[in-house]
């Protein structure tokens, strides 16, 4: 009961510490989340971000999250490296299980969502909402660049270097330094200049 209360409690602070505007607000969301996260170092959180199970997140080094940010650790973890910069309306959610771990400077786009867990459908004579979920790590290394409005799903790793273009699916492994883009998310060439006729030949291409 005990626990129910000050969870309650807590949730209502954080709903109004959320919202505080300006310099004040950023000051004092840095100041109860250093206290919140299980580690962090230097936070620039941006209004209306919201942190479901703190205590299951890390933030190494100085970490920038825009505005309307939603991170849900709740049955897994969060973590990300130093400075690596997540645009307005990301959706980190790892809730159902799996890590998400965001690597050093990477800069994340506005509306990219991530979610290590995908619904299991196989019975068609029962709703897909009560089968469960299969749940995966999501990792995202060193260096990368996801555009707006990227979607990364569960068991993904993107490679050290790698450009997402906005609006790609990430489904499957995507090597390092390659850039890729579309639904689903596929080579066009490397950051050194590799046209997509030699990706074809690549022999992390089909990952």
């Amino acid at each position: 009961m005990l626990n129910l209360v000050r969870e309650e409690c807590l949730s209502w602070m954080e709903g109004v510490i959320r919202n505080l505007p300006g310099r004040a607000g950023r000051l004092v969301r840095r100041v109860w989340y250093q206290r919140r996260f299980a580690s962090c170092g230097e936070l620039f959180i941006g209004e209306g971000c919201r942190f479901i199970d703190p205590a299951s997140m890390r933030f190494e080094g100085r970490t920038l999250i825009n505005e309307g940010c939603y991170f849900n650790a709740q049955g897994g973890m969060i973590s990300m490296g130093d400075f690596t910069a997540i645009n307005n309306g990301a959706h980190i959610n790892a809730s159902c299980g799996g890590h998400i771990r965001i690597g050093s400077h990477c800069p994340i786009g506005p509306g990219v969502v991530m979610r290590t867990a995908n619904h299991r459908f196989s019975d068609a004579a029962e709703y897909i909402q009560n089968q469960g979920h299969d749940a995966a790590d999501i990792i995202i290394e060193d260096d990368c660049w996801l555009g707006a409005n990227v979607i990364v799903l569960a068991g993904v790793k993107i490679g050290r270097g790698a450009v997402v273009g906005a609006g790609a699916v990430v489904s499957k492994d995507v090597p390092e330094m390659a850039v890729v883009v579309g639904v689903p998310a596929r080579v066009i060439k490397y950051r050194s200049g590799t046209s997509a006729q030699v990706v074809q030949s690549h022999p992390e291409s089909s990952r």
